[in-house]
């Protein structure tokens, strides 16, 4: 698969590619939004080499599965793991490799458009919610500014799009969802509902 062998070959410079202004302060800000005190088990999609970790760590999250396809991504955010409370699972996010209904919050930060069609992805990820958990998905960039940096790359990303927060919003909603945040504007993306 292309993306896979791209996001491998990115890994071990991933953490030194130049952050967007204000990445550190979006990423927490994700965080504490979605997640929720009492969540006890976080499935961390396309957790690539850990940028939520610091903050799932320091938000005192007892289990965070972290999943992504490309395990050399996975490998690079090992030294972020804290101890037994993370556990990498290296598998498709589309096919998910773990049980449904087993997570209080299943996490979406900056993977969406690399997962295919939206609708097919969001029903996928979905169900790993336990009924009254939640799902969020979130981009340091809106939109239309993602879809313009990925249309100016070459290779396998240049044509993933991310539909608007209020699209994103419809089709969770169309699978039964309960719609409790929905948010865009320039560098900020945040689209949560509860299952």
């Amino acid at each position: 698969m292309l993306k896979r062998g791209y996001f491998n070959e990115l890994a071990p410079r991933w953490d030194s590619l130049p952050a967007l202004p204000g990445a550190e302060e979006k990423v927490a800000r994700f965080v504490r939004r979605a997640v929720e005190t009492e969540d006890r088990r976080v499935l961390d999609v396309g957790a690539g080499t850990g940028i939520l970790l610091p903050h799932l760590l320091a938000a005192s999250v007892p289990c965070i599965v972290e999943l992504d396809f490309a395990e050399r991504m996975l490998e690079a955010g090992r030294a972020k793991a804290g101890g037994g409370r993370v556990e990498p699972v290296c598998g498709d996010a589309c096919r998910l490799p773990l049980r449904p209904g087993s997570f209080d919050a299943v996490l979406c930060f900056g993977v969406l458009p690399h997962l295919g069609p939206a609708g097919d992805a969001l029903a996928g990820l979905l169900p790993a919610a336990r009924a009254g958990g939640t799902l969020a998905v979130g981009h340091l960039l809106g939109s239309s500014e993602l879809n313009a940096f990925h249309s100016a790359m070459s290779g396998p990303v240049a044509g993933d799009c991310l539909r608007p927060a209020r699209e994103t919003a419809a089709i969770l909603q169309s699978l039964g969802a309960a719609v409790l945040a929905c948010e865009e504007e320039p560098g900020w993306y945040f689209v949560r509902v509860r299952r």
